[in-house]
Order: structure tokens, then sequence, then C-alpha cells
């Protein structure tokens, strides 16, 4: 069996920890290890996206810098797109990896997570279930084939799902000799570093239709979902293209094919409406402290769900009819992510606070072309109402949002619900989409199954557009 030079001196350092005892159990995991769980998850509709966590690699350098400062955000984010499952690297030496990354990502992601090491001894696979790992990966190429089927008998044994990782036809044969339920095909030549899909998808079709296929390596848009998806894979492990993007949620959303339009549920007053919203992947929470909206909640109790809406992306604190001292001083008790203004714009009304600005433009009152040039990080466009500020649940001329640049960052308010809102993501796409009374049964008491059906259609407006733009493309 050849072995690629870098892959010969990444498992010699491997082995050299496992001699020195590095690679011991670490006692028991504060979650368990259920590799049923991650097997299942890849199953099921849509693409499902292994999302990676990895600091750097032999091929690509440095990917995510500061990964244990970043992990919880992008935790966070890959639970909110969608993802199947979370891939860590935790090989130390040439990945720049850490064991401990591995149970703090499954305790914030809640998601089936993958020990992506390099394993060569069943020591690492206690190693794994101490960790809470839910699967691990074996490398036919790193492993005589004896070894590979020990190896992948006793994790299986330990209830531990296995990614049997190969890269040609005939490692292809050894994985499927050695057992393998989940084969992952990689793109990418070990001795080149070259990506190619042909390979792939010509390797994809000696793996049996019982058996689950893992697309990996170099996959960077939907395309290539599209393409690896249509050769018959079930699977997408990927990793650079998320972390380099800047925005891991909005790229994983685009990649499976959902666009990049976010929810903001606004007017929460209930813990329970925070749990629905996070396990729909809602991005943005909205704490409502105006004394206009019957949704109001006191600065205390804000602070309270602020703190219970970690999981999202950020959390706005709402504000009109308050002086600026009020409402730096809500921003001081609450410590939201953003607020979001309805009053005269920031550079006209003195507010100075040091979190962002959401500045909401009430359409019907305010001059739209001068509201394009206000100094907000966000516009908020809403329609106006004499005494509410939001939740009107009234709606407005979507297409008015061709007033404003193609650089200012826009969130639709407005009306929407459940029926409307696929219309206005594809009339206008919009940055995201602001909704609270859309999905109410009462103020500030939101429907399960309202929300669950308006986060669905916001996707489905955004798989619409995506399926123009391509038509667009090929002038179909």
């Amino acid at each position: 069996m050849s072995v690629p030079s870098i892959l010969a001196e990444i498992l010699a350092a491997r082995r050299r920890r496992l001699a020195a005892g590095e690679l011991a159990p670490r006692g028991a995991a504060a979650i368990p290890s259920d590799g049923a769980r991650f097997l299942a998850a890849l199953g099921g509709g849509g693409p499902r996206v292994i999302a990676e966590v990895k600091h750097r690699s032999p091929s690509a350098a440095t990917i995510l810098p500061d990964p244990a400062a970043a992990l919880p955000a992008v935790a966070r984010a890959y639970r909110r797109a969608g993802a199947a499952a979370i891939s860590v690297v935790t090989e130390p030496d040439f990945f720049g990896g850490e064991l401990a990354w591995l149970p703090e990502v499954k305790r914030i992601s809640g998601l089936p997570v993958l020990m992506k090491d390099f394993v060569v001894d069943e020591v690492q696979l206690d190693l794994a279930l101490s960790l809470g790992a839910d699967a691990v990966l074996l490398i036919v190429a790193a492993l005589e084939d004896e070894t590979l089927v020990r190896l992948h008998r006793a994790a299986r044994e330990r209830g531990l799902a296995v990614l049997v990782e190969a890269h040609d036809g005939e490692e292809v044969d050894r994985a499927l000799a050695a057992g393998a339920e989940i084969v992952g095909l990689n793109a990418r030549d070990l001795r080149t570093f070259r990506v190619d899909f042909d390979r792939v998808v010509a390797l994809g079709r000696s793996v049996p239709a019982s058996v689950v296929r893992v697309a990996e390596s170099g996959i960077h848009a939907p395309a290539d979902v599209e393409r690896l998806a249509a050769a018959g894979f079930d699977a997408f492990l990927v990793g650079e293209s998320l972390l380099r993007s800047g925005d891991p949620a909005r790229a994983l959303r685009a990649l499976r094919g959902e666009g990049t339009t976010e929810v903001k549920v606004c007017g929460v007053t209930r813990e329970e409406d925070l749990a629905t919203a996070e396990a729909l992947g809602a991005d943005w929470i909205g704490l409502n402290l105006s004394s206009r909206s019957p949704r109001r909640v006191s600065v205390e109790r804000a602070r309270a769900l602020c703190e219970a809406s970690r999981f999202a992306r950020g959390v706005v604190a709402v504000v009109a009819g308050s002086s600026v001292s009020e409402a730096e001083a809500i921003v001081a008790g609450v410590r939201p992510d953003a607020l979001q203004w309805h009053d005269d714009y920031p550079g006209r009304s003195g507010l100075d606070v040091p979190v962002p600005v959401w500045q909401a433009v009430r359409v019907g009152r305010d001059s739209l072309e001068e509201a394009a040039s206000w100094p907000a990080d966000v516009l908020l466009l809403d329609a106006a109402h004499a005494s509410l500020a939001g939740g009107t649940g009234e709606t407005w001329d979507w297409s008015l949002l061709s007033h404003f640049p193609a650089t200012r960052r826009l969130f639709v308010a407005g009306g929407l619900s459940p029926r409307n809102v696929a219309s206005a993501v594809s009339a206008c796409t919009p940055a995201g989409v602001d909704v609270a009374s859309g999905v109410e049964s009462a103020p500030g008491i939101k429907d399960p199954a309202r929300l669950a059906a308006f986060v669905a259609a916001v996707r489905q407006g955004n798989r619409v557009n995506q399926v123009e733009r391509e038509k667009g493309r090929t002038g179909g």
C-alpha cells in the first residue's frame, strides 16, 4: 500500500502522540455518543451538509483564524442554517485542531458531531467516546486491510458511526469490504491536492445505493452540490468555503439552495417562542421595549429573553417614542446586539449607542430617496402607521426597494405572513424579513405552526429566486 508523503507524516505524528499517551480517553462525555443519530442525519430530503470546523490545512493554510474565539458563533451558524452534522478537525500538528473543541461544538450546536482525525488505534475510538463524538473518520489510504476492518468493527461495537474515506476505485472496494455504511469520496488528490469532481462522480457509481455516499473537498457553490446530488450523493462535507465566507450561515444556506434572506422574529415575549424560533433556524430575535407596542416587555424581562436568545445571530432591542437617553439606557440594561430605532435617524436625533443601529423607514411617510443615505447599519422598511411602531399588519409596495442602492442592507417588515412572504422575497430579495403579528395567535404570542410555515415560505421564496437566476444565466 503506497501512502502519500504528507499523509505518512501526519500518521507518524499521530503515532508519536499515541505512544506518549496523549490520546488516552478523557473520562465520561457530558453528552454521550450516538452513532445512529449521525447516520440518520445523513438521510432524508434536501442536501445534507456535514459542515466543518477547521483551523488550517496543509493545502489551504489558515482557514479559520482564532478558532477558539470563533467556535461558538460558527457552531450556532451551522445549526441555524440547517447543517445535518458538524465535522470537527481535531488533529493538532498539521491542522491546528484541539480535542476540546468537539464537546463544545456538540453542546452549542445540538447537532451530531464527527471527530475528523487520523485514527490508527482503538485507543482513539475510546477517546472519541470520551469526547462525545457520534462518528469517527477512517481513511482507507492510511490503513492496511486488517486494521481497517478491525477499527471499523470496533467503532461500530462502541456505537460510533464511521465515515470511511476513499480516493480511488481500489479504496472504494476496500471500504466496502470492511463493511462501510458511509463512504466519503474525496475529490482532492492527496499527492497533488488537485480537486477533480469528474473522478468523484465516476467513483460514486461504484457505491451501492444502500451505502450513504458523501462527497468531500472542493465544494464551493450550489452548482457543485446540484451536480453531485444528481450523481447520487446523499451528503456533502464542506468546510473551507463556509469558513472563509465571513458568514457561515449565509454561505451554508446558499449552498443548500435556500438563498440568503434572514428571518427576524420580532415582538417575542416568551421563552417557548424562543425555543420554536431556535428549532426553525431564526436568525434574529426582536424584543420590543416601545410604549406604543402591545408586545412591550420591561428592561428586566428583555434582559432575560436576550440571554436566552444566544442561539441567534443577534438580538435587536426595538425602541420607539423614547428619548435618546432612554434608548441609551435600554441598550445598557438589555445589552442587545443591535438597536432598532423608529424615530428620527441617528444623525438627526443625536443617538449614540455602542451597538449597530437598525433604522426604521416608514414607507408612506419618510422620503425613500433621503432614507437611502441615512447613516444606519440596517434599514428596516415598514408600513407607516399613525400610532404603532411596527407590528401594524399592513403591507406596502415591495418594488420600492429599487430606490435603495444594492450596497444597503435592507430588511422588509409590515404585514408579512406565511401567505405572502415568499412573494416579498421573490420580489425584492431583501437581506432579511421581519415578522411579528403575521405569526401570532395574540399580540406577543407566537403560533408555532404559523412561524414554521413562515420560515418555510422564506426558504421557498429563495429557491424560486435561485431557479430564476439560473435560468437567466443559461438562457432558459
